[in-house]
C-alpha cells in the first residue's frame, strides 16, 4: 500500500516536472519582432518596441499610426513579448491598457490575434502594423526588427 503511494507520488513529481521543462523550452524559443516587408524601418532596440507595444510611440517616421498586434492570451510567443520586451505579467499588461484607455493615454489597445497564421496575415496586409512570430513562423511575407530573447 506504501509503495503504490509512493510510486503514484513519485510519477506525479515526475510529470509536473517533465511539463515545466517543456514550458520553459516553448516559452524560450526565438520570438522576432516582425513587421509588414514594404515597411521601411530599422531594426529596433527593446526599448523602441517596448514604446510602441506600450504605445508610447503612436506613429512611424513620416506619421503614419502603428498598429500593434498581439497574439491571445494562450499563446506562448505573447508570455515572450510580456516578459522580455513589456517587463509585465499578463495581469499588470492587462490593467496598464484599461487603465491607459480610461485616461486616453493610448490611441487604442493592441489588437488581439487567434493564431500565427493570422497574425502573419494580418502583418502582410497592413504595411503599418507591428506584431511577432515565433521564428519558425517568419516567412519572406514579413521583415524581422529585433529577435528575442
Amino acid at each position: 500500500m506504501h509503495r503504490r503511494i509512493l510510486l503514484t507520488i513519485l510519477a506525479l513529481a515526475l510529470t509536473v516536472s517533465c511539463a515545466g521543462l517543456l514550458t520553459v523550452s516553448a516559452a524560450w524559443e526565438e520570438v522576432d519582432v516582425v513587421v509588414n516587408k514594404s515597411n521601411s524601418i530599422g531594426p529596433l532596440s527593446r526599448e523602441e518596441v517596448r514604446r510602441m507595444f506600450m504605445g508610447d510611440k503612436s506613429s512611424w517616421p513620416g506619421g503614419k499610426r502603428i498598429t500593434v498586434l498581439m497574439l491571445a492570451v494562450d499563446q506562448p510567443e505573447r508570455a515572450v513579448i510580456l516578459r522580455e520586451v513589456l517587463k509585465m505579467n499578463e495581469s499588470d499588461y492587462t490593467k496598464y491598457f484599461l487603465q491607459a484607455a480610461f485616461t486616453g493615454r493610448v490611441l487604442a489597445a493592441p489588437k488581439d490575434l487567434p493564431s500565427p497564421a493570422q497574425m502573419k496575415a494580418r502583418l502582410a496586409a497592413n504595411p503599418n502594423a507591428i506584431g511577432y512570430l515565433n521564428k519558425q513562423d517568419v516567412d519572406d511575407s514579413v521583415r524581422v526588427l529585433l529577435r528575442l530573447p
